[in-house]
């Protein structure tokens, strides 16, 4: 499980998210299965305040809660890191469209204002040739773009804080690692369960 908080959300209404909302939201995302008693132990305040304060941005969708298929348990998929110029007025526009597929995984709109960097886990071949080949050229906005296949993906990618924790504050929520246990193979149930939980992890 992963949170993913919106960037453009966050950009919009960043001056109403005080210092405990955007802490609240950093230990979320770098611990997605926490507690909110964890969180609050954490933070150092109370747990009726993490809750609070969580609730609102979970409630207008600052903050989804999702999962995120593990390509080392499905081979057939295509971790892509994708670079996309586009015209600036229309790079919100973009970069939303491409937060709304199932598929990806992170997106930014880089400092210059007219570049979108994002990661998506693709289904397979044919979903990388029509999102490269059909998708982008048929959006008019999109001025050129760069793909490339990730050989490795790390866990480590998926938790962090923004910077918002300390190293200490960052490591209590973070378990030590573990040997790898033996995981019994993926079951057309999971797929569907893994779908629903895709859309809303809740």
């Amino acid at each position: 499980m992963m949170y993913a908080i919106d960037h453009e959300i966050l950009a919009e209404m960043r001056h109403a998210l005080d210092e405990t909302k955007r802490r609240t939201a950093a230990v979320l995302m770098a611990s997605p299965r926490a507690s909110w008693r964890a969180a609050a132990r954490v933070l150092g305040i109370s747990e009726r305040t993490v809750v609070r304060r969580a609730g609102p941005l979970l409630h207008d969708g600052t903050l989804r809660l999702t999962a995120v298929r593990n390509p080392a348990r499905y081979p057939g998929l295509i971790p892509m890191a994708l670079r996309i110029r586009c015209r600036p007025s229309r790079i919100k526009a973009i970069a939303a469209g491409l937060a709304r597929r199932a598929d990806t995984v992170w997106v930014d709109i880089l400092g210059g204002g007219d570049e979108i960097s994002s990661v998506l886990f693709l289904d397979g071949p044919r979903a990388r040739t029509t999102l490269l080949l059909r998708d982008l050229p048929a959006t008019a906005a999109v001025q050129s773009w760069e793909a490339y296949d990730l050989m490795k993906v790390f866990p480590a990618g998926f938790a962090w804080s923004a910077g918002l924790l300390t190293a200490d504050q960052f490591d209590a929520l973070t378990p030590l690692s573990r040997e790898p246990v033996a995981a019994p193979e993926v079951q057309p149930l999971d797929d569907a369960l893994i779908g629903q939980l895709t859309a809303d992890a809740l």
